[in-house]
């Protein structure tokens, strides 16, 4: 069973061992005006709800995304279930301001969500679960992996998909993208606590100037 739990003060104890930038940069994101929040593990019946936000998120500002998700949860009820959203009407339920393909990728997963061995992903290792993920309609790797941060709350994860991350890797170690080797060496080396240091890389993103 897979029992490992984001910590902070190992984190730090690690990075400061293993990459003093990654340390320093740490250090400021718990002493900012805005601390980093780690993600809380949710349980199996929520996981569902968790699907559903990400397919309504992608390629819309989190601003919208808040909004449609907020007219979705009204319109089933209050919950975003299997169940509710099986029962509900396509056409009603595009209407809270769900694009066609969103909708079809939702209902379907709906229909499909009892097959998901969502009580095993305790016992499951990361590519495991991202594998199990990814039969749903409109959940790729990135979306998988968000899942593991923010939804399991598991401790060793980076995504090489998230642009954000990327973007906060060069920028805070002056890496470029064909700097392969150098960022897989650097991000391997934040292993057992990958996820902090994306949490890390994301916060100092959020902090950093506007530059125009």
């Amino acid at each position: 069973m897979n029992t490992d739990t984001i910590d902070i003060k190992a984190a730090q104890k690690h990075f400061v061992d293993v990459d003093p930038q990654m340390a320093e940069l740490l250090r400021n994101a718990l002493s900012g005006s805005q601390p980093i929040r780690l993600p809380q593990q949710k349980k199996p019946d929520e996981y569902f709800a968790s699907v559903v936000s990400s397919i309504i998120g992608q390629q819309i500002s989190t601003k919208a995304a808040d909004a449609v998700r907020s007219r979705v949860v009204t319109h089933l009820g209050g919950t975003i279930t299997p169940e509710s959203v099986q029962q509900a009407d396509f056409d009603e339920l595009k209407s809270c301001g769900l694009s066609n393909q969103k909708t079809k990728y939702i209902k379907y997963n709906a229909e499909v969500w009892s097959d998901i061995a969502i009580h095993e992903f305790t016992s499951m290792d990361n590519e495991a679960i991202i594998a199990e993920l990814t039969k749903l309609y409109g959940i790729g790797r990135w979306t998988a992996e968000m899942f593991l941060i923010f939804s399991l709350a598991r401790p060793d994860v980076f995504s090489y998909g998230d642009f954000g991350l990327m973007k906060g890797l060069y920028q805070s170690y002056d890496y470029k993208p064909r700097y392969v080797r150098k960022i897989k060496t650097t991000v391997d080396g934040w292993s057992p606590h990958q996820t902090v240091a994306s949490l890390t890389l994301w916060s100092s993103l959020n902090n950093a100037p506007v530059l125009k």
